[in-house]
C-alpha cells in the first residue's frame, strides 16, 4: 500500500522537528528537506514509498539512497549527523 501525501508530509515535518531540536536550521520544501549546520554544511533528505517495500515510506539520501524507514526517526536524525560531518 502506497503511502498517502499527508504520511509523507507528517514524517518529513517529524524529522525536522527532530533535527531541530539537535540545533540545526531545518528548512522543509514539498518532498525532501535540507539541514544546516552551524558551519554552513547542508545535507539532503526525501521521504517516499519503496515499491520493494509495498510502498512503505523511507527516508532518503541523494541518488536515492535508502537511509532508513520514515518511522526510525531518531536513526535518520544519526544519519543526517554523520553526513553533515562528512562534509
Amino acid at each position: 500500500m502506497m503511502a498517502t501525501d499527508d504520511e509523507r508530509h507528517r514524517a518529513l515535518h517529524t524529522l525536522a522537528a527532530a533535527l531541530r531540536g539537535q540545533g540545526y536550521h531545518v528548512t522543509v520544501h514539498r518532498w525532501h528537506l535540507v539541514a544546516e549546520s552551524s558551519e554552513g554544511r547542508s545535507a539532503e533528505v526525501w521521504v517516499q514509498g519503496r515499491p520493494c517495500d509495498n510502498g512503505r515510506l523511507w527516508f532518503t539520501g541523494p541518488g536515492g539512497m535508502p537511509l532508513c524507514e520514515a518511522e526510525q526517526t531518531a536513526n535518520a536524525v544519526a544519519a543526517v549527523k554523520g553526513a553533515l560531518c562528512r562534509e
